[in-house]
């Protein structure tokens, strides 16, 4: 729009006669305008030319910038508001692009303005002067610009670093209450009567802890910007993933979750990450059931098709999203009026599906119909999967060395461990748990909490490590409030199989220690699903 309305009135303004006699190039900014115009009315382009948006883009700024104005110059000899006009040029070229553009771009124009001019002047003769004294002035102006947008990129790095670290924080002390309230919420079930009053208050709790632990993960995933490493993928079935998801998200209301439905095609097996996986899918629940209350009678299905291409398709029939927001979706801190929302979900949902190898995309009709499509590659032959996608054999007797300062949070996994059979030791700090390894006791698998008085568990770990015989080779997953992507790296580097958040989710210790199916706890509520 700036181009459109100032090419003209630039031109225009040498009628006042307080300009020299420039060359006419009345015809050079006619073009530009109308391809300022045609840029500007872009959210009135046929839906067949929207793919053409960015290089037509590009090549509008290359002519109006970076050749008709150096163009302009040199026909003007550099005079003064020729000048004038190709500094405000490369001004706005480091405005609009990064370096690398900025530089192909000024390189390019010069080029191409100084061969038409040599092919289409009269007399041509380059104005030596000026190029002399320019060439360093752009070289400035480029580097600058460049070294303000860098220094930009790392100020907003540090900002997001220092959210991340405020949220891992905040998380720890939100984690640890409710693990204990979620601990205390089962002993009081395990007493009162199955349909009682006291039974469906102890329910609603139970909802209520969930609910507000899967908001906070979602939100530190989203927060963070972490996706998982290669190193951490696995193979997964995506019937029974998206199955899980679906019986484990946190519902507002038993008519949201009966709304929400499973039709699979055909299953498919695909490398990725569980927990990250299902974030993915609450984030996409919880955007198409925000709108439940006023489309009371919208369905959600979720579809598991591996042909032709192995895909999950999220639809819903809620109001559908207007076309000109569908280009911004995936953008960050863009969110489409959810007074909560932060505009952080989708980014994250892309993220994902990009570190498992594929994508995600969304179409919708305003008023019909919202569907988002994640993209997988092509998985192996049936009879060549691996051997991970098999079910994992429940041990005989196997021990777990559960070392926390913390008597309730000891209690906590305690039970955990416990409902999945196996035997417990206990440690109260890292020490002890280092005599009792010395003195000959060796787990199978040894919980440790992170923060703790004296050695914490990433020295413990350490130092287990370097203890001879068996003892060093016991694998040790971290239990901690504050999972974040820091926390992680530290644990990989004192020795850690893995990371535990709190609180302890009883499928994720289950998959951690190879253990068998969980036990279906007193206040789990299983989801019927419509296969």
């Amino acid at each position: 729009m700036i181009g459109a309305v100032a090419f003209p009135l630039l031109y225009l303004l040498r009628e006042t006669h307080h300009f020299p006699v420039m060359y006419d190039d009345l015809a050079w900014r006619g073009a530009a305008v109308f391809l300022c115009v045609v840029l500007a009315l872009r959210k009135w382009w046929p839906e067949p030319m929207q793919r053409f948006y960015l290089a037509y883009s590009y090549v509008s700024i290359f002519y109006c910038l970076a050749f008709l104005l150096p163009f302009s110059l040199m026909h003007n000899k550099a005079t003064t508001p020729a000048v004038a006009n190709i500094v405000l040029s490369v001004v706005l070229i480091i405005l609009l692009t990064d370096w690398r553009n900025t530089i192909a771009m000024l390189a390019g124009g010069y080029l191409t303005s100084a061969t038409v001019y040599w092919l289409t002047a009269d007399a041509p003769s380059m104005p030596i002067d000026f190029i002399l004294w320019w060439m360093p002035l752009c070289g400035v102006l480029v580097a600058s610009g460049s070294a303000a947008r860098y220094a930009e990129k790392r100020a907003e790095l540090e900002r997001m670093r220092t959210y991340a670290s405020l949220a891992g924080s905040i998380a720890h002390e939100l984690r640890t209450p409710l693990a204990q309230v979620q601990h205390v919420l089962r002993r009081i079930d395990a007493e009162v009567p199955a349909a009682s009053e006291a039974s469906r208050a102890v329910q609603q709790g139970h909802a209520a802890i969930h609910r507000c632990l899967q908001s906070i993960n979602i939100t530190l995933q989203q927060v963070r910007g972490a996706q998982p490493v290669q190193t951490e993928l696995g193979w997964l079935w995506a019937a029974r993933s998206v199955g899980k998801a679906i019986d484990e998200y946190a519902y507002d209301s038993v008519n949201a979750q009966q709304r929400v439905r499973l039709n699979v095609e055909q299953d498919f097996a695909f490398r990725g990450e569980v927990t990250t996986f299902e974030l993915l899918l609450f984030n996409l629940l919880k955007n198409s059931l925000y709108y439940l209350p006023l489309h009371p009678d919208m369905e959600v299905c979720i579809t598991v098709r591996a042909a032709p291409s192995p895909c999950i398709l999220v639809h819903d029939t809620g109001p559908g999203i207007e076309p000109e927001l569908l280009d911004h979706l995936f953008k960050g801190f863009k969110t489409l009026g959810k007074i909560e929302g932060t505009g952080l979900g989708l980014p994250f949902c892309r993220r994902v599906m990009r570190s498992f190898g594929g994508d995600i995309q969304c179409r919708s009709e305003l008023g019909r119909f919202t569907e988002f499509t994640l993209h997988f590659p092509r998985c192996p032959a049936p009879g060549v999967l691996p051997a991970d996608l098999a079910a994992m054999p429940v041990p005989a007797g196997r021990t777990v060395l559960i070392v926390d300062d913390q008597c309730l949070n000891r209690t906590v996994a305690r039970a955990l461990a416990r409902d999945l059979g196996l035997e417990v030791l206990e440690a109260e700090h890292g020490q002890q748990a280092l005599d009792m390894l010395q003195a000959g006791t060796v787990p199978d698998v040894v919980l440790m909490d992170v923060n703790m008085p004296g050695l914490d568990g990433m020295a413990t770990t350490r130092h287990l490590r370097a203890l001879p015989g068996p003892a060093a080779r016991v694998p040790v997953y971290a239990l901690t409030a504050n999972d974040s992507p820091s926390v992680r790296a530290a644990a990989r580097e004192a020795g850690m199989q893995g990371v535990l958040a709190k609180p302890i989710d009883v499928e994720a210790l289950r998959l951690a220690l190879g253990v068998g199916p969980r036990r279906q706890l007193p206040h789990t509520s299983s989801h019927s699903l419509r296969v």
